[in-house]
């Protein structure tokens, strides 16, 4: 037993790790199936928490065949690796490329594509093994010099790659190395505790590619080593796809094919699932989709995740500019009747910082001030700031699944505080799009962001000096200085030591109000077998039992 290996099974021991927390770090430094039952069995039943849940539902032996017909929203623009960024990109990729590593139940990472890793001691390097005798789905083979090919092109600005947000800082160009045929060193920036999730599919971008990939091309087909070969891809319309003879794990897929069909918008698709046209929808939103949960038919699968809204209120001018502001509007939001009226209580509720409680380095209860309504205490801070009669504030934002109804909700809660909030709602491409883009520059607005794998895949974008995507505007470098320091340190106790700093500095600036965490929900009619309810469910294990 090493010593790292050893501080884990001593937190278990102490009660300060959970049996499901330590299978989720011991699982981020590389350690195997077989090591972590044995370093389990030194716990003696330390700790408490599960083993975690994401077992195959629907019983009975798998069953080869059958085409299963997915649901997903219109991508904005001809889906690539390299430049998705929307849900239905993600999607029409994720089919046909793989990632090194996968997040199962519980996110605990599991071999794809790298069958094993480990950092150094520090841990800025990290070297991975790489599958072999992989092909690519027009039978090439697969070596490492592809790997850190996609991975030099995901940090090169001149790909304007998607993923630069998610390695800004901690990968550059040049930085990953051929170890031998089999393995390849990540030289990273700065020490980076949580590493093997930024090259996981909580990294959209991070498919594997041929070194002579060519942006743009992937929608033409042959490119990728999963389960199912992309075999044509109509704009607007969806995407056909069909087993891999070839793919390296033989047992796998049990579908002989796969269609892909885009929708406009949510209704189209809760309709279409209703009348048996559809079989699946792996970001099932409630918004919208409520008689969904209602459908005898139709099964939903819900789990905890990091999944959610910014309202962001720049501190670099206008009356948010003054904290005191800032904690107004935090403190005139009633977080669990959002919680209730958006979701029907299907999401987590949220106080003003970055640390999800899915997150191992959340906080624990009572440690950060939680925020709640408030409308006399938001008065007096509105006073303070020589705001007595209030202020009247624009709030843009987009035209997405529950946000307009948050707006609704958000002016009626803040109004008797004295903030009285101007509604602009923009469809998404106008929000999103132009240069600079509106959501980097408006005063107040809200975003949505998807689930993250670590609290540090949402802060470094969003929330630190340099962030690419900090909207907010907002810079504190003690809160840097403790985000750097908690990605470096792999001490358990520390880590969560600095969490908590980290999160009170967050908490008491409120750069973006954080009123909760949603639920994912994936919908599936019972005929689909085989859905794990994690994270990130992989089609290649469904299987169809229907006549």
């Amino acid at each position: 037993m090493g010593d790292y290996e050893y501080h884990l099974v001593e937190e278990v021991r102490a009660g300060r790790l959970t049996r499901r927390d330590f299978i989720r770090r011991a699982s981020v430094m590389g350690l195997s199936v077989s090591s972590i039952g044995v370093l389990l069995s030194a716990c003696q039943g330390g700790g408490s928490g599960g083993e975690g849940s994401g077992a195959p539902t629907g019983g009975g032996k798998p069953k080869r065949g059958g085409t299963l017909r997915i649901a997903r929203v219109v991508p904005g623009s001809d889906p690539d690796p390299v430049t998705i960024n929307d849900s239905g990109g993600v999607q029409t990729v994720q089919l046909a490329g793989e990632y090194l590593v996968h997040p199962g139940a519980d996110n605990v990472l599991e071999p794809r594509l790298a069958t094993k890793w480990e950092p150094s001691s520090t841990p800025d390097e990290w070297t991975f093994t790489i599958r072999q005798g992989v092909k690519w789905h027009d039978g090439s083979m697969m070596t490492v010099d592809d790997v850190v090919a996609t991975f030099d092109r995901l940090v090169d600005p001149k790909t304007e790659s998607a993923a630069l947000s998610a390695f800004e800082g901690v990968l550059s160009k040049g930085g990953v190395e051929k170890v031998g045929k089999d393995q390849v060193r990540f030289n990273l920036d700065r020490p980076y505790a949580d590493f093997p999730y930024l090259v996981s599919n909580y990294t959209f971008n991070a498919v594997i590619l041929p070194a002579n990939h060519e942006v743009g091309t992937f929608t033409e087909g042959g490119v990728g080593t999963g389960p199912f070969i992309l075999k044509e891809y109509k704009t607007q319309q969806g995407a056909s796809y069909v087993r891999n003879p070839d793919y390296w794990n033989p047992k796998l897929p049990y579908l002989d094919a796969i269609e892909l069909v885009y929708f406009d918008d949510t209704p189209p698709i809760v309709l279409a699932m209703q009348a048996g046209e559809i079989d699946y929808n792996a970001e099932q939103p409630f918004a919208g989709a409520q008689a969904l949960f209602e459908d005898p038919d139709i099964n939903v699968y819900v789990n905890q995740s990091s999944a959610y809204r910014a309202i962001h209120m720049r501190v670099d001018e206008g009356p948010f500019a003054d904290k005191r502001v800032r904690q107004a509007l935090a403190l005139s939001l009633d977080r669990e009747a959002l919680v209730e009226g958006l979701f029907q209580g299907r999401a987590e509720v949220g106080n003003d910082h970055a640390f999800a409680p899915i997150f191992p380095t959340a906080p624990p209860e009572g440690a950060v001030t939680q925020h709640v309504q408030d409308h006399a205490m938001a008065k007096q801070l509105l006073s303070d700031a020589e705001l007595s009669d209030g202020i009247d504030v624009e709030l843009t934002t987009q035209q997405f699944l529950e946000i307009p109804q948050l707006v609704t909700f958000m002016s009626e809660q803040a109004r008797p505080a004295g903030i009285r909030i101007k509604p602009n709602i923009l469809p998404p491409e106008e929000y999103y799009g132009g240069d600079p883009s509106p959501w980097l520059t408006v005063p107040f607005g809200i975003t949505d962001w998807a689930a993250r794998g670590v609290a540090s895949q949402t802060i470094a974008p969003a929330y630190l000096c340099d962030g690419v995507w900090n909207s907010a505007h907002w810079c504190n470098k003690e809160y840097d200085r403790l985000i750097a320091a908690l990605d470096a340190e792999l001490d358990e106790q520390k880590r969560g030591k600095l969490a908590v700093q980290a999160a009170r500095i967050q908490n008491e600036e409120v750069p973006s109000a954080i009123p909760y965490w949603i639920n994912e929900m994936r919908a599936a009619s019972k005929a689909v077998r085989g859905l794990e309810a994690v994270p990130r469910p992989e089609e290649a294990v469904f299987w169809l039992d229907r006549p």
